[in-house]
């Protein structure tokens, strides 16, 4: 069933994709890259951008990993955004998960080890998307690259200001997260990325010695306002 079913609620998810939401911006650079032969990440995709990939690409499953946020408008409504996504994905015939990764957080192990699952059940090709395609597409990426096509976290560069990431801000978080695995992994190479989440990821410990700075937080959250 789609969620806009009157000309109305249509309107109102038009606005708030594209105003409060920044698609005006996103339609101008879609922050859209390659993975592999069946995978790609990019920003929030519109409608139009479904069906391009639907039609050009063959995309069979879309994992949003913003989640199903709420409306701006009314918390217990979806928001405009997502509104759109979905209806597009039902009318071209693409499945839509929602996952949803913190930008500013450490990942939790459930959640690590619930997306690996989830990426061997999809269908392929696949988009991964969040907001700006910097940060969370940036974590889920790594992830994908490593569980689903082998390449050890060190060879894997998906954070980084080509994508817009910044890590001097709380988003570094995602970087500090990565680079604990490879210090460790140094002194423990025997020891694989999924066995260190499960067993030596201490993520209290983490987040009690991860550190920002205030330049990298203001250009983040005040001058192009993440998510």
């Amino acid at each position: 069933m789609a969620l806009l079913q009157t000309r109305w609620h249509k309107i109102k998810a038009l606005f708030e994709a594209w105003i409060i939401d920044h698609e005006i911006l996103r339609a101008f650079y879609r922050n859209f890259h390659k993975l592999s032969e069946n995978a790609y990440r990019s920003n929030h995709p519109a409608p139009r951008t479904i069906k391009s990939l639907k039609k050009n690409l063959g995309i069979k499953t879309i994992i949003n990993l913003r989640g199903q946020n709420s409306s701006t408008f009314n918390r217990n409504e979806f928001s405009g955004q997502y509104k759109l996504e979905f209806d597009a994905c039902q009318k071209h015939d693409i499945k839509l998960y929602t996952f949803r990764f913190s930008s500013r957080d450490l990942p939790q192990v459930d959640e690590i080890i619930a997306f690996k699952e989830l990426l061997k059940k999809i269908d392929y090709p696949v988009l991964l998307h969040c907001k700006s395609g910097a940060d969370r597409a940036g974590l889920a990426s790594t992830l994908y690259l490593h569980f689903m096509k082998n390449q050890p976290i060190e060879n894997i560069h998906q954070l980084g200001l080509k994508f817009g990431h910044i890590k001097w801000a709380e988003t570094g978080i995602l970087d500090y997260f990565f680079d604990s695995f490879k210090t460790f992994h140094e002194t423990h190479p025997d020891i694989e990325f999924i066995d260190w989440v499960q067993e030596h990821y201490d993520r209290d410990l983490l987040n009690k010695n991860f550190r920002t700075n205030a330049l990298g937080k203001f250009i983040v959250n005040k001058i192009l306002r993440r998510e």
